[in-house]
């Protein structure tokens, strides 16, 4: 790394947070001796207690310094709903559910450009959004780790979990627990044989019954745990689907603007191109009207020295014709 040093712990974040989460010790490292050596010894303190980022914090960085605009219209976003759920946009003609909508949209599509992890990192830039005291760092590309926060979504009810026995509810004996009292009823009781062998069936029954109900109550427990499991899965099958097709409806919503786009922009093109012809038509007959014109002015002027030529040659003949007048006049008085 060859950097200019930086003269601030801002500009040291902006450095160290945009280098590949490997190399993150290393480099702070390194840029501690840079600037202690450069004599800032408090910014190199300073500097030496940055920590690395998580790993999922690191991918946060990389997308939003990739797309500052893109961060810039989740943090927005995020504002907006905050004040609508809070009652501040009370009046407002916004919809808070199109807010939430608009938020979640522009989560997803920043979290798309994430390589690995897109999950996780749409959870991050969540909760960053959210923690108004990450939106600094996240804003920045600084997120040292994803801050813990209560989603504007709310949280999906836990999983009910299995019931627990009883501490008041005693265990039932085990089989050979019975089998062995059975066995010492039977000895303390040999002079009465036949009553011994009765409450020994008595008691092996028992016995059978409390492990089939036991087996029973087992199976049940399974089955419910299997159940309840099932359906968690299939709503987070149903949570995905979902959010498959509304990433499908904003993917086709961003391809039928991309064409419109386009089929405007061609007609733009088109009317640029057939006003340019109608200018070079129009620059074209104003020329020729400009040549008439300087032709016409021309023979204009051509005519008025012409006019007068023809005067002048005019009063000379009059002038001529006067005189001989004159002449043949005084001939004749003679």
């Amino acid at each position: 790394m060859d950097p200019a040093d930086p003269t601030s712990l801002d500009e040291a974040k902006e450095l160290l947070y945009g280098l590949p989460l490997k190399s993150f010790v290393a480099e702070r490292d390194f840029l501690v001796k840079q600037i202690w050596a450069a004599g800032n010894r408090d910014l190199a303190n300073e500097v030496k207690t940055l920590r690395k980022p998580s790993m999922v914090a690191a991918e946060v960085n990389h997308i939003v310094r990739a797309d500052p605009e893109g961060v810039d219209l989740i943090l927005q976003a995020a504002t907006l709903l905050r004040a609508a759920q809070t009652g501040a946009l009370e009046g407002s003609t916004i919809d808070a559910s199109e807010l939430q909508q608009q938020y979640r949209a522009a989560i997803r599509g920043l979290s798309q450009s994430a390589p690995t992890r897109r999950a996780e990192v749409r959870a991050a830039l969540e909760a960053a959004t959210i923690d108004e005291a990450s939106q600094d760092d996240l804003r920045s590309g600084c997120l040292v780790v994803v801050p813990t926060t209560v989603s504007v979504f709310g949280t999906a009810p836990p999983s009910p979990a299995i019931a627990p026995t009883s501490a008041t509810e005693e265990p039932s004996p085990p089989v050979d627990e019975l089998e062995a009292r059975r066995v010492r009823r039977r000895a303390s009781n040999d002079k009465d044989q036949p009553q011994a062998d009765e409450e020994g069936a008595a008691e092996q029954a028992a016995a059978e019954k409390e492990a089939a109900t036991a087996e029973k109550r087992r199976a049940a427990e399974a089955e419910a745990q299997r159940k309840r499991a099932e359906k968690e899965r299939q709503r987070k099958l149903t949570a995905l689907k979902r959010e498959h097709s509304e990433a499908l409806g904003t993917h086709l919503a961003a391809l039928n603007a991309e064409e419109v786009a386009a089929a405007e922009a061609a007609h733009a093109d088109q009317a640029v191109a057939d006003t340019a012809r109608e200018q070079a038509a129009l620059e074209q007959a104003l020329a020729v009207v400009q040549v008439q014109r300087a032709t016409a002015e021309k023979a204009r002027a051509n005519a008025e020295t012409a006019k007068a030529n023809a005067h002048e040659r005019a009063e000379q003949a009059e002038a001529k014709v006067d005189a001989l007048a004159q002449i043949i006049a005084a001939f004749e008085i003679d």
